[in-house]
């Protein structure tokens, strides 16, 4: 049973028991750190091997790729193309909008000499029950579905460039606010409630209001979860890299990303998540990852791509990303208010039905996008209770 207040406040439950493909990382290991650390082209070298070595374990006759304007992405194409120049290669990417990034995409995918489609999602919303069923957790902003479904059309293999902002720095417009909050007098306490407030919309400001009467919470406990990846004598950066490599990434994107890939039938590989590239990225220091003073990150791989496609990399991308101001207005509001105004969450004192009428009004009001992100929050959790704990959904359901 996951807990529902850390899948609110963090937006996943590292309390859950999961098998996970990569490694806990030994903190003790990496305060010992000392010397000579894995330079661009060792990384580069070790990707290389693993490309190969799927590729010829799996043998594909082509293989699918998603791809968006990044460096991970980019330099996962660049990679397979430079070893395998006449491999039928087809890159995928997801777009919410008529203003995304997909026909600079498109640009990249065919100066490669591969085949592009674009994903475009209306409204990301109407399949969450379906989606829901899938992952067996709470969660609304579920993307990867759509591209990883489209792969299945082309090939059963499907690479992606997942673990680089984890492992090589790739959250820069978190980083310096982080740095900004942080002196280096404070306790690991305040150090958590730093690194939160870079994470600003997996919670509100009153997120203590939010729970019903059968559910208390309180911030220590939320603080406790991630103690150990501040608790130590790491440089302030290295605790960041922690921390969010062994949340977001172990909890959240790779066993969500797993189970789609399970439910299609897919091998999903990232190259930047095998074990041997893991343990090189934390060998490397903050530092020689994220320039604080230009605001670039990923230098690392960065420099390994500007060997090859490097004048493809947008530094203005948005990912995979969507407008929740334009969601709300769109679809969202309507949905929300549907599915939330007989809601099981409220008759069974999980969340306060009071609160939910006081950030409607918030939404109507400021537009808030993290009321609206809380708001989506709640409408997945309904959906999920109303699938696995009430029984009164099933994955036919239509929002």
């Amino acid at each position: 049973m996951i807990d529902i207040r850390n899948i609110l406040t963090l937006r996943y439950d590292p309390t859950t028991e999961i098998k996970s493909p990569i490694p806990q990382i030994d903190i003790d290991q990496l305060e010992s750190r000392k010397g000579a650390f894995p330079s661009p082209e060792d990384i580069e070298l070790e990707l290389r091997s693993n490309i190969r070595k799927n590729i010829t374990a799996l043998n594909p006759k082509k293989i699918s790729l998603a791809l968006s304007t990044g460096v991970d992405s980019n330099l996962m194409l660049s990679l397979i193309r430079d070893e395998y120049p006449k491999l039928d290669i087809k890159c995928i990417s997801v777009s919410f909008d008529e203003t995304s990034e997909a026909n600079y995409t498109k640009k990249i995918a065919e100066s490669m000499g591969t085949d592009f489609y674009n994903v475009t999602v209306d409204n990301p919303l109407k399949d969450l029950p379906l989606l829901i069923s899938i992952i067996q957790e709470p969660r609304w902003n579920l993307y990867q579905y759509y591209f990883i479904e489209k792969s299945r059309q082309f090939s059963n293999v499907l690479f992606t460039g997942d673990g680089g902002d984890e492992l090589f720095g790739g959250y820069t417009f978190r980083y310096n606010k982080f740095l900004s909050l942080l002196n280096h007098n404070h306790d690991w306490k305040k150090r958590v409630r730093s690194y939160l407030d870079c994470h600003e919309r997996d919670w509100i400001p009153d997120q203590e209001k939010l729970f019903g009467e059968t559910i208390r919470f309180d911030w220590y406990s939320v603080y406790s979860l991630l103690r150990k990846y501040f608790d130590n004598k790491l440089d302030p950066l290295d605790q960041v890299f922690l921390a969010d490599y062994h949340g977001k990434l172990i909890y959240d994107f790779i066993p969500t990303n797993d189970k789609f890939f399970n439910h299609f039938g897919l091998t999903g590989i990232s190259p930047l998540l095998d074990s041997k590239i893991i343990d090189m990225a934390f060998k490397i220091p903050a530092s020689a990852k994220f320039n604080d003073k230009t605001n670039v990150g990923k230098i690392p791989l960065r420099r390994i791509l500007s060997t090859l496609k490097g004048s493809n990399v947008s530094d203005t991308k948005i990912g995979f990303g969507m407008n929740l101001k334009n969601l709300w207005s769109t679809n969202a509001k309507e949905i929300v208010i549907a599915t939330l105004s007989n809601a099981s969450i409220f008759r069974d004192k999980i969340i306060s039905g009071d609160f939910y009428n006081h950030m409607i009004k918030i939404i109507e009001d400021t537009q808030n996008v993290r009321y609206i992100s809380k708001m989506l929050q709640l409408l997945s959790l309904e959906i999920w209770y109303k699938m696995f704990i009430t029984f009164e959904w099933s994955s036919r359901h239509s929002l």
